[in-house]
């Protein structure tokens, strides 16, 4: 092979290999539905566990991600829907686990009081002895 055809084979390869690349640019994206599912599911969940009273920023920035996601496939931005429903699942997610958290802390602090009480009731009547049976 000479030098000039080695040149123009490995020219000819490029051309192939960026054709291909503006081809596969054009090509059009699938609806993210698994990924809208997901979201909507997080959304749900996120609710179910009370994300509204504990996580009420995560869970509205949740919700208008999906919403705009939601927009997004109906114009055809399957690319800008998926993202946004991923950024819903995540706010989801977190909101969820600020919900957990705070519920876990409500429970807590009811079981320190409860705690409380009992150390003071001991304190008092004061426990008698109690005699050991043979």
């Amino acid at each position: 092979m000479t030098p000039h055809r080695g040149k123009i084979h490995a020219s000819i390869v490029v051309s192939a290999l960026l054709a291909l690349l503006a081809l596969s640019a054009c090509e059009p994206t699938r609806p993210p539905v698994d990924q809208l599912n997901a979201a909507a599911h997080g959304l749900e969940n996120a609710r179910s566990l009370g994300a509204g009273e504990f996580a009420r920023t995560e869970l509205d920035a949740a919700a208008r991600n999906y919403e705009a996601a939601q927009s997004a496939q109906a114009m055809g931005d399957y690319d800008a829907a998926a993202q946004l429903a991923l950024q819903s699942q995540a706010d989801s997610e977190l909101a969820a686990a600020r919900a957990r958290r705070a519920q876990a802390r409500h429970a807590v602090d009811k079981l320190e009081r409860n705690n409380a009480a009992l150390q003071e009731d001991l304190s008092r009547h004061p426990v008698d002895s109690v005699e050991e049976q043979p």
